[in-house]
């Protein structure tokens, strides 16, 4: 069974609320009338029938050999609104996710999106996300609002996640620094890959990962450049001057993530490989995104240099086993 973990999908209501929005996180028209979402800085879009309209996306991956996916609605997020506006928009997207699935339940599954900058409402939400809408787990962005993944706020979250048994998802948004990646939509392709790396880096450097053991974290892209430079992220545990407090090593807690397989270039697809392991990594396509590649998901996979066994793995085992679902 093929499940693409790293799918999204814009419930119609959350579009509309966003294009009534105002503020720095909006919707906007372009030349050809098409919508285009806006995000301090970075652009996403446009919003085509692929990330709203069901029956289109069934057809389309059905067509690229993808048994089902996991829908979250993660970029631009709703952190940039107030803390009522951010609840009320994390039931629109949990709920219209949730009518997703019930219609669907073979093809579709999805993670609760939740107004993480109030954590009160926050743990609301994921409890009826969760417990009422049958949500398989809970998407956050790489900063919440600006303030990073390993901020006191959120541990309570994580805590209750991890009482759940669900996974949390990492995606990518808008880093600090972003009006000087406007030009080239450097943004999403370089601050969102920087983003990752930061939230992930912190939660390990942290203790985050120490402290929530039996917590699993998904992160978007590969990790990033992580395997690439995790000698680096190491010689700072060995580095005083940086006051890193856990029992061991950054690296051992960060191959201990999940990571989708987001890049479908076969050289860092296998840096992954021997950093996370096969049964670490789960399938991901970044559809409908243009910068994502629904078609080259499944192939790339196919084309690594690893056991069927492994293979297997990523394309849908593991996701089978994190989210618990019935083969």
């Amino acid at each position: 069974m093929h499940i693409d973990f790293h799918a999204h999908l814009y419930p119609e209501e959350y579009l509309k609320k966003l294009e009534a929005s105002k503020g720095d996180v909006r919707i906007e028209r372009n030349e050809k009338g098409e919508r285009i979402i806006l995000s301090m800085g970075a652009k996403a879009g446009p919003v085509t029938e692929d990330f709203f309209d069901i029956e289109v996306r069934l057809d389309r991956i059905k067509k690229n050999s993808i048994d089902m996916q996991v829908l979250s609605t993660p970029h631009p997020g709703v952190d940039r609104f107030s803390p009522d506006e951010s609840a009320e928009m994390s039931r629109i997207i949990n709920d219209g996710l949730a009518k997703v699935v019930k219609k669907y339940p073979k093809h579709f599954q999805a993670l609760a999106m939740l107004p993480l900058i109030d954590t009160r409402l926050a743990l609301k939400e994921l409890d009826r996300a969760v417990l009422d809408l049958g949500l398989k787990g809970m998407c956050m962005l790489t900063n919440v609002a600006g303030k990073t993944s390993d901020s006191d706020f959120l541990l309570p979250v994580y805590e209750r996640a991890q009482s759940l048994g669900i996974p949390i998802f990492i995606h990518p948004t808008t880093p600090l620094g972003a009006q000087v990646m406007q030009e080239w939509r450097l943004a999403v392709i370089l601050g969102f890959e920087f983003d990752i790396m930061l939230s992930a880096t912190r939660l390990a450097y942290s203790g985050i990962l120490e402290r929530l053991p039996e917590l699993h974290f998904v992160i978007s892209h590969l990790g990033a450049g992580l395997p690439f430079v995790i000698g680096r992220i190491d010689r700072g545990y060995d580095d005083p001057t940086c006051g890193i407090k856990t029992k061991k090593p950054p690296s051992e807690y960060l191959k201990e993530l999940y990571c989708d397989t987001v890049s479908f270039y076969q050289p860092a697809l296998m840096m992954a490989y021997r950093f996370y392991g096969a049964q670490r990594m789960v399938l991901g396509s970044d559809f409908p995104l243009l910068i994502g590649d629904l078609p080259g998901a499944v192939p790339s996979i196919e084309a690594m240099d690893i056991s069927t066994e492994d293979k297997e793995k990523i394309l849908g085992g593991n996701v089978q086993r994190l989210l618990k679902l019935k083969t």
